[in-house]
């Protein structure tokens, strides 16, 4: 009877387990498929599921960097299948972390068990370039981000937002010794910088729409932008905290990824979204993905020539 019962426990947890479908978070490495290589991929997929219909976003480390796309495919109830094609990964062999890549397809199977729910299965490599791109096998767990995401403080100091160019000058003490053989004459400002003044002077003469409020629990963050919905040619700035962090980027399925670190002595640090344009379809919207190494934010942000799109940030003490 006790058998029994243990069984039929199994069996409901089991059931259980596979009816929820393929919606979650899943984690794991993918390991290419060839003799004597021991490069590997850590590897993030957030999916989202209608009936057979599947979206989200897949992301992952390789080398020094990470990658982060906007996926769609299909899950059979039946089967347990999962297909996601067209998944562009690094090759393996690339001399760059920002190389050659292979477009891919994910195919999986879900499997479940009292002990841990995960899809199994292989990246494969499409038409003429099989030969040259091998197979990646990969197993994913469902469950938290805390193995991906701690990740976060490694590569945000990797990735630096800015760096000091020729013509940036740091001054501790305003009396600073000038010998008489340096040259005075003040340097004509770069092209770059007069066209992020002249971005800065517009954004700041659009209305500010706050649309949320995060809590987080690190400072240090990971911001990925993504067009929403159609890739229609939408060109966006960033602004953190009222300053540009980068300009003129295009949203499309692939993520545009920043590091940032939150200023503590703020109440509340902000992210805006600054519309370039509006494409071929208007209004700019942009689906933003904030990690903070303990959670994972979805905010759908909208801008248009007038307004801006912003979040605040508090930090949990």
């Amino acid at each position: 009877m006790r058998i029994l019962l243990t069984l039929f426990c199994f069996l409901c947890t089991t059931h259980g387990i596979i009816a929820q479908g393929i919606k979650g978070s899943w984690f794991g490495s993918a390991d290419v498929l060839l003799g004597g290589s021991h490069n590997n991929y850590l590897v993030e997929l957030d999916l989202k599921q209608n009936n057979n219909e599947v979206k989200g976003i897949i992301s992952y480390y390789f080398r020094d960097s990470y990658q982060s796309f906007y996926v769609k495919g299909t899950y059979n109830q039946r089967t347990r299948e999962v297909l996601i094609k067209d998944v562009p990964i690094t090759y393996f062999r690339a001399s760059a972390s920002n190389g050659v890549e292979c477009i891919m397809d994910l195919r999986a199977i879900l499997t479940a068990s009292r002990v841990s729910t995960s899809i199994k299965g292989v990246f494969t490599t499409q038409g003429k370039y099989k030969y040259t791109c091998p197979d990646i096998a990969f197993d994913f767990v469902y469950g938290e981000a805390l193995n991906t995401d701690s990740l976060i403080d490694k590569f945000a100091a990797i990735k630096k937002i800015w760096r000091p160019s020729e013509e940036d000058v740091v001054v501790n003490d305003p009396k600073v010794y000038v010998p008489d053989s340096v040259d005075l004459k003040v340097k004509e400002p770069s092209a770059e910088k007069m066209e992020a003044q002249k971005i800065l002077e517009e954004f700041t003469k659009r209305k500010e729409v706050v649309g949320k409020e995060i809590w987080v629990y690190s400072d240090s963050l990971r911001l990925t932008f993504y067009d929403n919905g159609i890739v229609d040619g939408d060109s966006i700035s960033v602004f953190f905290n009222k300053e540009p962090v980068s300009t003129h980027q295009s949203l499309s399925e692939r993520g545009i990824v920043f590091y940032t670190v939150l200023d503590t002595t703020k109440e509340y640090n902000e992210i805006s979204m600054f519309a370039e344009n509006l494409g071929s379809i208007a209004p700019n919207t942009a689906l933003m993905v904030l990690t903070d190494g303990v959670n994972r934010h979805e905010i759908f942000l909208s801008s248009s020539l007038t307004q801006n799109s912003t979040i605040r940030i508090r930090r949990k003490r």
